[in-house]
Order: C-alpha cells, then sequence, then structure tokens
C-alpha cells in the first residue's frame, strides 16, 4: 500500500470533517496512520505466513518505480458491503500509480501470489450507514515516495509495517 505521509492525511482527515457536516453524517474518521491507498490483497489468514510474506517482498524488491504524483478529485460512498459500514472513500489516481499497481501484480503472480492487474484507486475516509451524494471536490495532490506491506491485523484496526520500498528520485 501507499501509507498518506502525515500533512497529506490530514488534509484528508480535514476533508472527510468538511463532507460529514455537510451531510450530517457523524462516523469515526480512520485514524491518521491508516490512511492509505492499496495497491494489492496478499492474503487475509488469521496467522500471517513468512512463505507469503517473503514471496511479497521478493516480488516488492523487483518492481522499480520513479516517485510521482496522484490527485484525488472526487468523493463517493461505496455501494454494497453492510449497510451500517459502507465506505465513504476518496478517488482519484495517475497513470503512474495504476501502472505501479499493475507491475506490482504481475510481480506477485510471478512469485505463486495472487495479484490484481487492476484496481479502483482509492482512500477510505470512513464507514457510516449514510452515503454522500458523488462529488468534486477540491483537489488532494501528493507525491508518492514510497510504498510498504503491511500487515494489517484483522478486526484489531492495527498496522504493522514490514516493509517499505523508496521510489527512485523524480528528475525534471
Amino acid at each position: 500500500m501507499v501509507l498518506l505521509e502525515a500533512p497529506v492525511g490530514s488534509q484528508a482527515l480535514e476533508i472527510a470533517s468538511e463532507i460529514q457536516t455537510a451531510n450530517g453524517i457523524q462516523a469515526k474518521l480512520r485514524p491518521l496512520d491508516h490512511l492509505h491507498i492499496s495497491l494489492q490483497h496478499i492474503r487475509d489468514d488469521k496467522r500471517l505466513r513468512e512463505k507469503y510474506v517473503f514471496a511479497a517482498k521478493r516480488a516488492a524488491n523487483a518492481v522499480v518505480a520513479e516517485a510521482f504524483d496522484v490527485c484525488f478529485d472526487r468523493i463517493v460512498t461505496f455501494p454494497g458491503g453492510r449497510p451500517d459500514r459502507r465506505a465513504t472513500v476518496l478517488l482519484g489516481g495517475s497513470t503512474a500509480l495504476m501502472d505501479l499497481q499493475c507491475r506490482l501484480g504481475v510481480a506477485l503472480i510471478s512469485n505463486g501470489l495472487r495479484g490484481a492487474l487492476s484496481f479502483n484507486p482509492h482512500i477510505t475516509l470512513f464507514y457510516s450507514s449514510r452515503s454522500v451524494v458523488p462529488q468534486q471536490i477540491d483537489p488532494l495532490r501528493f507525491t508518492v515516495r514510497r510504498f510498504s506491506l503491511v500487515h494489517s491485523e484483522r478486526g484489531l484496526t492495527k498496522y504493522n509495517i514490514l516493509e517499505s520500498w523508496l521510489t527512485q528520485a523524480k528528475w525534471h
């Protein structure tokens, strides 16, 4: 995943708070250190298995990326899921983000894991039973400088960063 740096995460939470106020929604915002863009989903096991961690790290080591900019400029509530827990998210991305996600998917597959070759880039802000009307927002722009392999402890709202990879410096 791409974890949002604190200043960018704070901006995202400000947007979320404004959306909640405008729509009369009272919901717990995602913790600042949990704001992220999921790139791939490795496994959903109760116990973390070292063979999957090894394969995921090996796949990520094979992917070289230059730092790139992303822009999230829409907000929407995803349909489906539990009626009392629908995700309200920022939507956006960039061609470079799509490319990184796809290259990671190919590398995961070549290392014996499942990998997705496409995705819908989003940042989950909060979960609620109430939906927001899809709308444009003032863009949240930032540069992606690293991506990480994270173990999310199921049901505990706890992230453990297993390893991170820096992108290469962006040359102008």
